[in-house]
């Protein structure tokens, strides 16, 4: 059905895309297992890759991206005459490190098979949560945001609120696409986080794992 690609010289390539991003986990404590009901964020992905020949169809694919993720938890509560909806919406930005097993086979004349497979590598840039909320009772409505959004990364403490979440990910990409004309790329992949997001001194009760699909689009010098 394939035939092999031949041997090539390095690639160059840019990639850039959407990334629909959640937060998976759970929080323990007192006997009780809460699993972690967040919803899901889009981001963005970019960067470039290098493609390493290796031998025929099998190339090595390290690469650097800069990567949105996150998720969004949405409390909500109700009784007689009364209504609250509160969002928080959590948005880090890692810079990560993909390296890759890439596997190579020619389809038709000028479209190429890519399947991608290894660990990536990841370290927490910046960002932040920040919540909204609204309020309604008898009819009257109020809402409000917070002044000011909490670091992501950082272990809270007497002079500041923060997310209480590590900088450091790891974890395992796997990925398909095709290579059309040489030059062009489209491929889909998903990111699936090893590494417990949560400081150590929480981590014991609070289980917390990145997931990333991503829709990437690219082209190769």
């Amino acid at each position: 059905m394939f035939r092999s690609d031949d041997k090539g010289g390095i690639e160059w390539g840019v990639r850039a895309g959407l990334n629909i991003s959640d937060i998976a986990g759970k929080y323990t404590g007192g006997g009780v297992s809460v699993k972690a009901d967040l919803k899901s964020l889009a981001g963005f992905h970019v960067g470039g890759v290098v493609g390493i020949p290796v031998t025929n169809g099998f190339y090595v694919q390290p690469g650097l991206m800069f990567s949105s993720k996150g998720a969004r938890d949405v409390y909500k509560d109700s009784g007689e005459g009364w209504s609250v909806r509160e969002v928080t919406t959590m948005f880090p930005v890692y810079m990560e490190i993909p390296v890759l097993a890439s596997f190579r086979a020619d389809i038709v004349d000028n479209v190429k098979l890519n399947v991608n497979v290894g660990p990536y590598f990841g370290v927490g840039l910046g960002g932040n949560m920040r919540a909204k909320w609204k309020y309604e009772e008898d009819g009257q409505t109020e809402s409000g945001k917070d002044e000011e959004p909490t670091p992501f990364f950082g272990k809270s403490d007497d002079n500041k609120v923060r997310g209480n979440m590590q900088r450091f990910d790891f974890g395992l990409s796997f990925g398909a696409g095709v290579a059309l004309w040489e030059h062009y790329y489209v491929g889909i992949k998903y990111d699936l986080g090893l590494v417990n997001m949560a400081v150590k001194e929480i981590n014991n009760n609070v289980k917390l794992h990145n997931g990333t699909f991503a829709i990437t689009l690219g082209y190769n010098f």
